[in-house]
């Protein structure tokens, strides 16, 4: 039995609850049929059982509301085989072991919200292609534990999801930033020590290739965005882009998305072809390989010819049919 492979205090929970938990199991596995219950059980005496030891330490009283948090959460994963053996995503495992008992006190005190919300996060994250749900797991592992309250957690989790390669969460997690305390603010970031938020805040909002932790812009080639679909990637064919206000669109086949990028990441989201228009921008001229764009001039040999170009205010935008992917270049 489970109880016999866990600490007492889970075991305790576990006995005194049983029926429900039982009701419970079984509700799951009318949804989730292949609900395998030796990798249940794993996953109770591993990553429930640490969570429920580091929080036994800090708020005991709170136990049982953690645990039945904790359990829901269990079968959703392993039911979903988003964790345990064969899981599609070992990473989700991964973030609850590391952050959650290392934020016992705060998991505590909501764990309703903060156990789905980690793994919610980390499945979003790994779930978008070049995103680094790592970072994301080692930052809040460390992080995590220095906020207030539970709502602090939250906001903190939507800053380094951005951090971590969320391109397109990037004004709603500066504006999340301004909730947090200024040293965890600069931390989420990765910002210089020294500096200040709102100084590093006005950099982030009028250059997107403005990096914290240099203190400075990146210049020239910043990002290659994209890959061939037959390679894990979304573009059949080599792409083109347009421009779309402060984003892209982009076009590959029949297929169209608006690509979000900056020092952080790029994403890609659906989008309609009919949306897409194809028009170079005033001032810009393309040679063979070579740019000239507001009074810059770049050589870009290593992509070949160029199909098409966009550009916003900080960011050039540039294809050719020798990549599946869109070179990104800082204006600034």
């Amino acid at each position: 039995m489970v109880e016999n492979a866990v600490s007492n205090a889970l075991a305790s929970i576990l006995r005194s609850g049983r029926a429900d938990f039982n009701a419970r199991f079984a509700a799951a596995r009318r949804i989730h049929s292949d609900l395998d219950p030796g990798a249940f059980a794993d996953f109770l005496r591993t990553a429930v059982d640490e969570l429920a030891r580091a929080v036994e330490k800090v708020r005991p009283d709170r136990l049982g509301e953690v645990t039945m948090a904790a359990y829901e959460a269990a079968l959703e994963l392993i039911g979903q085989k988003l964790a345990g053996p064969g899981a599609r995503l070992a990473s989700i495992e991964e973030g609850w072991r590391r952050i959650l008992p290392k934020a016992a006190s705060l998991v505590a005190a909501a764990p309703g919200r903060l156990i789905p919300a980690v793994c919610n996060a980390v499945h979003q994250i790994a779930s978008t292609h070049g995103a680094r749900p790592a970072q994301w797991i080692a930052t809040m592992e460390k992080l995590g534990p220095e906020c207030g309250d539970a709502e602090a957690f939250l906001k903190l989790g939507q800053v380094v999801a951005w951090r971590a390669g969320l391109a397109h969460l990037r004004s709603g997690a500066i504006a999340t930033a301004d909730a947090l305390p200024e040293p965890l603010a600069l931390a989420a970031v990765g910002a210089k020590t020294g500096t200040s938020w709102a100084s590093v805040r006005e950099q982030l909002l009028a250059n997107s290739w403005f990096d914290p932790a240099s203190g400075s812009s990146v210049a020239r080639v910043v990002a290659q965005a994209g890959s061939f679909k037959g390679f894990g990637g979304l573009f059949i064919e080599p792409p083109i882009v347009a421009s779309s206000g402060e984003h892209f669109l982009v076009q590959s086949d029949r297929e169209c998305w608006l690509l979000t990028a900056d020092i952080f990441g790029a994403t890609f989201h659906r989008a309609s072809v009919k949306e897409f228009a194809a028009k170079v921008p005033p001032g810009l001229l393309l040679k063979g390989s070579r740019v000239a764009f507001n009074g810059q001039s770049f050589e870009l040999p290593t992509i070949g010819e160029l199909t098409s170009a966009a550009a916003n205010e900080t960011t050039l935008a540039l294809t050719s049919p020798l990549t599946h992917s869109i070179t990104l270049v800082a204006l600034r």
